[in-house]
């Protein structure tokens, strides 16, 4: 009896442990594209300035 209940209770902190790390995963992807399309606006603007400056 005791064998299951230690099984059960490793399962649930199994699932635990697996959707905080998808949802770190996620909350990491986001960060990701965010600054991944920072960086192009800055490229653009940069691009941008060097055409003013010809």
């Amino acid at each position: 009896m005791e064998f299951y209940l230690f099984g059960f209770i490793g399962l649930v902190l199994l699932f635990f442990i697996v959707i905080y790390g998808v949802q770190m995963g996620i909350d990491s992807s986001k960060q990701v594209k965010a600054l991944k399309a920072e960086l192009k606006d800055i490229k653009r603007h940069i691009k941008e300035l060097e055409e003013k400056k010809k």
